[in-house]
């Protein structure tokens, strides 16, 4: 290591490189349809403009997906425009393409055929030709596993954090060879279609650090963003409980204006000093009428009581008299019928009333044996106990001539009475008229109150003066889970302190890639959340030219640090035209020739681009492309994915 901690380079090939790529028109054929050789180092596939052209439309998205094809991109078979087209090609639809693929030190041959995913073909010992023979020994699901092996099973962390998500080659593939269709907008935006993360937000930077050796244990991330998780989850449950009393408060404020029969925006309280209508003042008002009416109904009642005791001490006797002569009626006629029974019944009647004379009177509110009337009719009962000899000794004629006048004072008492009883039934019918009322008047008054406590209660709740037993509840599991989530912060940045030397690695590289370009003095990586979506930059200059600059030099940057023995990096990178209408010529050619001088056969950089290269670069150019006739499209035919003109 150097004096600041960061590794030295060491010398070695590349992790990955293509050696040679072929596109053959059919599997039978015996020579391809064309042959496209790469080195290690830096590498050039070029169109330059020619005649009426700009060197668009050739083939070199095709050739770069072709390529990503044969590394195993998955996004292929699933279906693209390029693979949708030669398979509609009566020339092209039974073609292939072969490579030959240097992985972790061993070299594999791939066929695939852009048809049939059941043929797809590799070997570590046979050319394309033989593999394109049916018996051939096929080791593809071997050369799918050096891919795992070499460049996921040697990370230090294998799923990625937050989501649990494993990582797969094609992850790190798409972040080496970005799709051209997403035009560099965003350092994370590798495919126009997506790759596949099922946390897209947070998965791509969680990858590169992995691979870039700045994340050798997960525990703590993910910790954290189950941390972060649980905050989010507590702080949306405490404001669900806030905005509930702010339901409520406009429940019960509707429900106060119309009880109180008041418009709907009449305000609870007195705004300002100048008077207003407001609910509570109308509610108070409310309320003093219904405690004048209760008192009202209790003035009512003493006078009802007053006069149906005035009219029971008049019907009282009365009824007594009425009694004592119904009872005598009644003896005689239980006489002349001979029912001795029942006379015996009637003339035990006074002993009844002496066994009552401890209890009170209703009319006069005094014991019985107070009462004049009962006095006097227990005398008369005994009376005529003593008269029942003569009664027995009289003829039925003479009781039944006794009976009229008895019959007859009977009817005039009974007329006495009626309206008596009359008056008590109509005092009796008011009194629940009254009661009816009170209780209504009563249950109004205490829903008043009760609506107007309500309307506090929620009011204080609202407003954060106050907390519920429910919000006090999630209170504290939020500050808990608060300080677990400040703590895991400060794990993670003495975790994230122990490879602040790769961090700084990374940085170097930025900035000497920066200083490589006209006009840019400084370049640096910073993987902190504040950065996450800006992890590379340089400057003084920028625009939106220069973010796009950016992202370049931040991939080259990540290539170049692949010689460092922390780095995961597969050190192998593929641009597909980043300079159309995005920086001029001369920043193009620094950031190339920093890659050619830096990098050496170290590294596998391949660059397609319409940009004629100077004499300097003509030791990189790979392939040359040409819209100038048929033999200078990569396919040897037009397609219809590479018409459309760069802007």
């Amino acid at each position: 290591m150097n004096a600041v901690g960061i590794p030295e380079p060491f010398p070695a090939k590349p992790h990955l490189w293509v050696e040679t790529l072929w596109l053959l028109k059919s599997l039978t054929a015996s020579e391809p349809l064309r042959e496209i050789p790469l080195r290690q180092g830096l590498n050039l596939i070029v169109s330059p403009p020619g005649k009426g052209s700009s060197g668009h439309g050739v083939g070199k998205t095709a050739f770069c997906q072709l390529l990503r094809f044969a590394l195993d991109d998955p996004l292929w078979s699933e279906g693209s425009a390029l693979r949708d087209e030669l398979l509609q090609s009566e020339d092209l639809k039974e073609g292939a393409v072969a490579a030959r693929v240097h992985v972790g030190g061993e070299t594999w041959t791939v066929l695939k055929p852009w048809r049939h995913q059941k043929m797809y073909r590799a070997s570590r010992n046979l050319d394309w030709r033989q593999l394109a023979v049916d018996n051939a020994e096929n080791e593809y699901p071997a050369y799918q596993d050096a891919l795992r092996q070499h460049f996921v099973g040697t990370l230090p962390v294998q799923e990625l954090p937050g989501s649990g998500q494993p990582i797969e080659w094609h992850h790190i593939l798409a972040w080496c060879s970005r799709d051209q269709n997403a035009r560099y907008q965003h350092y994370f935006q590798w495919r126009a279609e997506g790759v596949r993360f099922s946390l897209p937000a947070k998965s791509p930077l969680a990858l590169i650090q992995i691979v870039l050796g700045l994340l050798h244990d997960a525990t703590t991330l993910r910790d954290l963003d189950g941390a972060a998780k649980a905050v989010e989850s507590q702080k949306s449950r405490l404001d669900q409980l806030r905005e509930e009393p702010a339901r409520l408060l406009n429940h019960v404020r509707r429900q106060l204006a119309n009880r109180l029969e008041a418009p709907i925006n009449t305000p609870f309280r007195q705004e300002g000093l100048i008077e207003h209508p407001n609910l509570i003042g109308i509610a108070r008002q409310r309320h003093e009428a219904y405690q004048q009416e209760l008192q009202s109904i209790e003035e009512e009642r003493k006078v009802l009581a007053h006069e149906r005791q005035r009219l029971l001490e008049r019907r009282t006797p009365l009824k007594s008299n009425l009694d004592v002569i119904a009872n005598e009626v009644a003896q005689m006629e239980a006489l002349i019928a001979g029912d001795i029974e029942q006379l015996e019944a009637l003339q035990n009647e006074a002993a009844s009333l002496q066994q009552n004379l401890s209890k009170h009177c209703d009319a006069g509110n005094r014991l019985l044996k107070e009462c004049d009337y009962v006095i006097r009719r227990i005398g008369q009962v005994q009376i005529d106990r003593k008269q029942r000899s003569v009664l027995h000794q009289q003829t039925k004629e003479s009781l039944e001539s006794s009976l009229t006048p008895l019959r007859r004072r009977l009817g005039e008492i009974g007329d006495e009475i009626t309206p008596l009883d009359n008056a008590l039934a109509d005092i009796d019918g008011k009194s629940v008229d009254l009661d009816q009322r009170y209780a209504q008047a009563l249950s109004d008054d205490q829903l008043l109150s009760e609506t107007i406590e309500n309307y506090e209660y929620y009011e204080s709740l609202a407003s954060g003066k106050t907390q519920s037993a429910d919000m006090d509840a999630v209170q504290r599991k939020l500050d808990l889970v608060r300080r677990r989530y400040e703590q895991l912060q400060l794990q993670l940045e003495k975790e994230r302190q122990v490879v602040a030397g790769r961090r700084q690695a990374i940085s170097e590289a930025m900035k000497a890639v920066a200083r490589s370009l006209p006009s840019f003095q400084w370049g640096v990586f910073n993987d902190e959340e504040k950065h996450r979506n800006h992890p590379f930059r340089m400057g003084p200059m920028h625009s939106t030219t220069y973010k796009v600059l950016e992202i370049l030099a931040g991939d080259v940057a990540c290539l170049l640090d692949s010689t460092q023995e922390q780095s995961f990096h597969p050190g192998f990178l593929l641009h597909d035209s980043p300079r159309e209408a995005e920086m001029s010529e001369n920043i193009l050619w620094a950031l190339l020739g920093h890659v050619a001088e830096n990098g050496g056969d170290s590294l596998q950089y391949i660059v397609t681009t319409s940009t004629a290269p100077p004499e300097s670069f003509k030791a990189y150019e790979r392939y040359r492309l040409s819209t100038d006739s048929v033999d200078g499209l990569l396919l040897r035919k037009r397609l219809g994915v590479e018409q459309a003109a760069l802007t």
